[in-house]
């Protein structure tokens, strides 16, 4: 009976430890949540109403708050970096950047929050880039009555793009830190291992003027760059192009150049206008012979001499044509021609 209940007890425990284990595993996988999430708007108001200046201790509604030392954050200088402690930072700590030192971050979102004290001994010019484009500038030592207040609300961008975006913060004071003691986004942080692979495709430009016969190419980058890009024209009897991009005008008309990632809907297009050539510097005799066995000799560009045959064509009666020529000592002299009075004319290209 003893041997029984050994046994049995045995059993229990190990049953039990690996419940425990599973427990331990399951927790493991678990998400970790690294933010505080906003519950309530600064003094309690309908919306967002935190400016620049004011001291959150939390999150307003809609944003994610960020411990400045989260490991999210790249610093790019370690020997110019400290993690002060103190009970009135965020957390109990704050991230500080020495001179021409930069923090960078990756967010998925389309706003963010920079929180630090203002103080006089804090960064006077700390330079903002977004996405590789310098945006801003902005300072931690404007302050009022010399007083330190923490946790304060010191830059805020608003309005990006709907996605992942790229943030780096530089240090362009050569004698005074700056501070990250926390970063509110509208979405998440995330580590440059987290940051999807997003495709994306775009054109070198958006419209192509070209003449009939005459040819163009566009180029298309995509992301990622080994996706592969399907062309199609929308009309492939004014513009016709080719697997790589190069583009044939045809005939007078307009066109659509769609360049398309490859299995997906992602696509960019280019309008292609395309026009006959001009001749305006082609030149012509135009001979007129006039009823009254009177002939008229102009000396015409290739537009004045088309303009003249269809006005011959569809004119009739006192209908008149003007044709302007230089005749010493005038500047200029203007005849008209009436079109009941033509016998008949001769064209003389040259």
């Amino acid at each position: 009976m003893s041997k029984l209940l050994k046994n049995g007890f045995i059993y229990l425990v190990l049953t039990l430890l690996v419940l425990v284990s599973i427990s331990v595993e399951s927790a493991s996988a678990a998400e970790v949540v690294d933010y505080e999430e906003g519950v309530t708007n600064l003094n309690n108001t309908p919306e967002n109403s935190a400016v620049i200046g004011d001291s959150l201790l939390t999150p307003e509604l809609g944003w994610k708050r960020y411990d400045g030392n989260n490991p999210k954050i790249t610093i790019g200088n370690l020997t110019d970096y400290s993690v002060p402690t103190f009970e009135k930072f965020y957390k109990g700590t704050t991230a500080f950047f020495g001179n021409n030192n930069t923090a960078s971050f990756i967010i998925s979102g389309t706003k963010f929050r920079i929180f630090g004290a203002i103080y006089h001994n804090r960064s006077s010019s700390v330079e903002v880039s977004i996405d590789g484009n310098v945006v801003d500038t902005y300072s931690y030592n404007t302050q009022l009555n010399h007083a330190t207040v923490y946790q304060r609300l010191v830059y805020e961008k608003n309005n990006l793009s709907s996605g992942t975006h790229l943030i780096v913060i530089k240090n362009l004071d050569i004698t005074k830190p700056f501070e990250i003691d926390a970063i509110d986004v509208d979405g998440q942080l995330l580590s440059s291992g987290e940051v999807p692979d997003v495709q994306s495709i775009t054109l070198d430009k958006n419209n192509l003027e070209l003449l009939e016969g005459s040819q163009d190419k566009l180029t298309a980058t995509v992301t990622p760059d080994s996706a592969k890009v399907i062309w199609s024209s929308s009309d492939e009897s004014i513009a016709t192009v080719d697997q790589d991009g190069n583009v044939t005008a045809v005939r007078e008309g307009e066109a659509s150049i769609t360049a398309k990632i490859e299995g997906t809907d992602i696509t960019a297009t280019s309008t292609v206008i395309v026009k006959k050539p001009s001749n305006e510097s082609s030149n012509a005799i135009l001979s007129i012979t006039l009823v009254n066995g009177i002939t008229k000799e102009y000396d015409v560009t290739n537009k004045v001499l088309n303009d003249y045959l269809k006005w011959f064509d569809s004119a009739q009666g006192t209908s008149t044509f003007k044709f302007t020529k230089t005749i010493s000592p005038y500047k200029k002299v203007t005849e008209y021609i009436v079109h009941d009075k033509i016998a008949s004319f001769e064209v003389r290209e040259y």
